[in-house]
């Protein structure tokens, strides 16, 4: 397993994408929905791996859902970057990970590959993040100030 780490620009929100996939082979996506094409999104998901997000407080993370309201799209308050994607049901969470927060490795440099997913209906899109996404290891936010 490779683990890439990183934040958003000011560090309130940080991220730990843990790979199974060698550093070569992994794989970054453009999706074209109009939000991760706003927030330039590269994102990165194995479902053989597994992501820890953490904020400093509760104030740092804006939850966001659009479309389907399927998934949230978690933001920083603070300095406003698209951190991630989390998607829970039956107890289990998924998220996809926006590689431009990851400090260093191919996620960074690889380019990434345009995915569409207009028009997919919402078992459909369920299915496809509880099949691709990888597995939440821990979503921590800080009680303290």
């Amino acid at each position: 397993m490779t683990t890439f780490s990183g934040s958003c620009h000011c560090g309130a929100i940080a991220v730990a994408y843990e790979t199974a996939a060698t550093a070569d082979a992994v794989k970054v996506r453009a999706c074209q929905c109009s939000f991760c094409r706003r927030h330039g999104a590269r994102t990165v998901a194995d479902p053989a791996g597994s992501v820890s997000i953490a904020a400093r407080r509760p104030q740092d993370l804006q939850r966001y859902r659009f479309g389907l309201r399927t998934a949230d799209f978690l933001l920083c308050r603070n300095c406003g970057v698209y951190v991630a994607a989390v998607y829970s049901e039956n107890g289990l969470s998924r998220a996809t990970v926006n590689a431009n927060c990851l400090r260093d490795g191919p996620p960074l440099t690889a380019a990434a590959a345009p995915v569409d997913y207009e028009g997919e209906a919402e078992t459909d899109r369920r299915a496809r993040r509880a099949a691709r996404w990888t597995p939440v290891k821990a979503f921590t936010i800080e009680e303290s100030a």
